[in-house]
């Protein structure tokens, strides 16, 4: 077919530089897709595997040590034991300082390949700094803590709690309850 314009080559470069454009288009369209198929997966892995049993388990304690805390509060349990009260208090206070941070286990490999492509843009790179996203939340949490220290007074616990403290707070909380005759179990 002949050209309308007289000139074929640049209705060639025209073609060239479209078909060149759609097919950058559709490569970048691959990589997002791809990019964003690996990042659900993960999170739904994360979420199910992690996220819901430490939430839930929890979310359950909380919900146990305040029914038990309502329970020992009632006029009805005047005659008990002033210091099971204590007792129930603590263990609530302690539960809803506890944060998912705290609880959860790192996710070692995100932050190795972070770290690895860190070093390869910097053949310097020592190996110490870390993400500006987990900085800014590393830097949250202490003003979050230091704000908590101010309105406690003495004698707040500087070192956050850990997986070991929630199985901990978990039997005084059931012994507590058995002590006062409940099943929350």
């Amino acid at each position: 077919m002949d050209d309308i314009w007289g000139n074929e080559s640049v209705s060639n470069l025209e073609w060239n530089k479209i078909d060149n454009d759609f097919t950058t288009a559709g490569y970048r369209e691959g990589i997002t897709a791809g990019k964003e198929s690996s990042l659900q997966e993960g999170f739904d892995s994360g979420f199910a595997q992690i996220g819901v049993p430490l939430g839930h388990n929890l979310g359950n304690l909380r919900g146990i040590a305040s029914a038990l805390l309502s329970y020992l509060t009632s006029s009805s349990h005047s005659s008990l034991d002033p210091s099971l009260l204590d007792q129930a208090r603590n263990i609530s206070r302690a539960l809803s300082e506890i944060r998912f941070t705290d609880i959860a286990p790192r996710d070692l490999e995100p932050e190795e390949h972070a770290l690895e492509h860190l070093a390869d843009q910097d053949d310097d790179y020592d190996g110490a700094e870390e993400s500006e996203e987990l900085a800014q939340k590393r830097k949250m949490e202490r003003l979050e803590d230091e704000l908590a220290k101010l309105s406690s007074g003495p004698g707040l616990n500087s070192v956050r709690p850990t997986v070991q403290d929630v199985n901990i707070l978990s039997k005084e909380l059931d012994d507590l309850c058995a002590e006062v005759g409940l099943n929350m179990s």
